[in-house]
């Protein structure tokens, strides 16, 4: 079987924030220019001839919020485990991965949100211009030491505030697929569900797992606990982000043996093939099982190590992708959007209660390759976030 093939770069449609906000009122006329282009593009991109996801760019407020919380994953998953489960407790976190094994691919921390089905959030960001409460954003530039102490106490806070808005952003989105498919399923199930699972991801990479080994190792020699020192991180300092998932996987052994294929495709926006890895995954090969996944685009940390200093600084992953790929008919896919817009992702909930009108698209997310060199003090190393929230409907 094969371990690689060629993916082709797909840079996902995007609905600006300022036409979804359209959908907020109910007297929204359908031939209002605006309202027809989020259908438009809802109806192309995320039906039965689509990719099954979108973006949405633009979206005021939360941005801050993402480069506040995302940076957080990291650091939770440094932590010692007696730690960071003391912490997770004090903000009404779990986690659905096995957080005391050394060499885990990823971290994640969830938390169940639960929602009135009223869009006041965005109803606020929209009517105010996104920062009616910039008291409660600090500046995100600020150092560790400033900033960083004080997120990690209202981590809970971040979290369930970040998950509202992207639960809403998922019921707008669900509002239009409604007029879409011409029934109102979709929105009435979520706020019927009225709960959504948040889940804040951190991606490992090597350098990560050889501190994690490291701080166990100390820990047991020494008699006293160490406790983890979290990076110092520039002025520019995000780490990033927001996959969640505790999702159903299916066997990456399906997609293994798809080749690339050359043909273009309308949505492809003229670029060049990449190789794509189909083994070495940090999430296989799967649907998603609600209704929607919105998620975060990922953040990418480049981390430094040397005798003097520990550094992280966003940066962009060296493909210039999400590392999110796609396997559509017989064609791969790499994913690319903008850094602060949010991909909203059929479910096959969804696909169900439109009657196949809506399209769910297997997906994974990739170990970039450069993580799989052998660390040496100065080379830089990557790890890459995600913020994921599970819009479902019990059946």
């Amino acid at each position: 079987m094969a371990a690689a093939a060629t993916a082709t770069a797909l840079d996902i449609a995007e609905i600006p924030f300022s036409d979804l906000v359209v959908l907020l009122s109910p007297d929204t006329l359908a031939d209002d220019g605006r309202c027809r282009r989020v259908v438009d593009t809802v109806a192309t991109e995320l039906g039965r001839g689509g990719s099954g996801l979108l973006a949405i760019a633009g979206v005021p407020r939360v941005g801050a919020l993402r480069r506040r919380l995302l940076p957080l994953a990291r650091r939770l998953a440094l932590m010692d485990h007696p730690t960071r489960s003391q912490l997770l407790k004090k903000h009404g976190l779990g986690s659905d991965v096995p957080l005391k094994k050394l060499d885990r691919s990823v971290s994640s921390f969830a938390q169940l949100l639960r929602h009135s089905g009223e869009l006041t959030l965005l109803e606020s960001v929209n009517n105010n211009n996104g920062f009616n409460s910039s008291d409660k954003i600090q500046d995100c530039n600020q150092s560790d030491e400033a900033n960083g102490d004080d997120d990690m106490e209202n981590l809970g806070d971040l979290v369930e505030e970040l998950g509202l808005y992207m639960m809403e952003l998922g019921i707008l989105v669900a509002r239009a697929c409604d007029i879409v498919i011409g029934k109102g399923q979709l929105e009435q199930s979520i706020t019927d569900f009225g709960t959504a699972k948040a889940r804040l991801i951190h991606y490992h990479s090597e350098l990560d797992n050889s501190i994690i080994r490291d701080k166990s190792t100390k820990r047991k020699c020494l008699v006293n606990n160490v406790a983890v020192k979290p990076y110092q991180s520039c002025s520019g300092r995000r780490a990033g982000s927001l996959c969640l998932c505790c999702i159903k996987s299916e066997d990456g052994t399906t997609v293994v043996s798809i080749k690339g294929n050359d043909s273009k495709d309308a949505s492809i926006q003229g670029q060049a093939a990449a190789e794509i890895s189909l083994l070495n995954l940090w999430q296989e090969w799967h649907y998603d099982y609600g209704i929607f996944t919105v998620l975060t685009a990922p953040l990418f940390l480049s981390a430094s190590e040397d005798e003097n200093s520990l550094v992280n600084l966003e940066c962009h992953p060296p493909d210039g992708h999400t590392h999110l790929q796609l396997c559509n008919g017989r064609k791969l896919f790499s994913v690319r959007c903008s850094p602060e817009s949010f991909i909203v992702q059929v479910g096959e909930a969804a696909d169900i209660l439109s009657q196949g009108k809506l399209k769910s698209t297997l997906h994974a997310m990739k170990v970039n390759p450069f993580l799989a060199r052998r660390l040496q003090p100065s080379v830089m190393d990557q790890q890459g976030l995600v913020m994921k929230m599970h819009l479902c409907k019990e059946f």
